[in-house]
């Protein structure tokens, strides 16, 4: 397993948990957290984490550019990675917008927030697919 794998895994796995925690706080208490609640902070701490990996994936990928997931994913695989990477970045900005007390426009900047979250996982997930079926 390369560095690649490790990060791209790293980061899939911390995107998944920082998106459960808003759903799980909205779930168990039926309604969302207050922006400074310990679920908010915890989603925050998370969401840093997925996006400093999935920042730091591509960078690791190109030392796998040559290996059989790179090449059988193909320009598709590729295509949809780098997708997924521009996405991130404004995902990333919606939510640093969104600690802001103050924000006008909430509601229309958490609807943007969890479309860009859905891009993101779709791409990533068919990203993830077309390396690891292309391997084969």
């Amino acid at each position: 397993m390369s560095l690649a794998d490790w990060t791209g895994w790293i980061a899939a796995a911390a995107m998944g948990t920082a998106a459960v925690v808003p759903l799980a706080q909205r779930v168990l208490h039926k309604r969302r957290a207050e922006l400074g609640s310990g679920s908010v902070q915890l989603h925050v701490a998370v969401g840093m984490t997925a996006a400093g990996a999935g920042f730091f994936h591509p960078l690791t990928a190109l030392f796998s550019l040559g290996s059989p997931e790179a090449i059988g994913g193909g320009v598709l695989g590729l295509a949809l990675g780098g997708v997924a990477f521009v996405v991130l970045l404004a995902h990333t900005g919606l939510g640093l917008k969104l600690r802001d007390p103050k924000l006008r426009g909430r509601p229309r900047s958490r609807r943007t927030h969890l479309i860009t979250a859905i891009t993101i996982i779709t791409c990533v997930g068919a990203h993830a697919a077309a390396c690891l079926l292309g391997a084969e």
